[in-house]
């Protein structure tokens, strides 16, 4: 006897806990993707404020970058775009990572360098600003 494909119900492929729980198979998979898109939403308008500034500082010499650079506007600005922007590649590339790579020690190797990476050019940035604002 076949049964009708219209009157089988969906499966679930879910745990009994994941599905008391209301949970997907991680459960965090919505909190990633809204902040993957606030962080590129952040990142197009800071890009606007870059080139604002790439703009204020074309034709400039040394002493007028460090000025133009070393307003506390402009300075947490950069930084604030090299966050935005560092944290957008961290969340991306862990997508791909997670995504493609399917041997655990691997991925977690990649994933914690991703972190790694992220961070070493956020703070390379955050050096870079304090050495032209604070003259270090």
């Amino acid at each position: 006897m076949s049964r009708d494909c219209a009157n089988t119900p969906a499966r679930d492929f879910r745990t009994p806990l994941k599905r008391a729980r209301g949970a997907g198979s991680a459960g965090d998979g919505t909190g990633h993707f809204m902040a993957q898109r606030a962080t590129a939403a952040v990142s197009f308008i800071l890009l606007v404020f870059l080139a604002v500034v790439f703009v204020l500082l074309a034709g400039a010499d040394y002493e007028q970058a460090r000025r133009i650079v070393g307003e506390p506007l402009v300075a947490s600005g950069l930084v604030f775009t090299a966050a935005a922007f560092t944290w957008h590649m961290k969340l991306g590339m862990q997508v791909i990572i997670e995504d493609y790579v399917h041997h655990e020690l691997l991925k977690y190797a990649l994933l914690t360098a991703n972190i790694l990476f992220c961070a070493a050019i956020f703070f390379l940035a955050l050096i870079s600003v304090g050495r032209v604002t604070f003259g270090l």
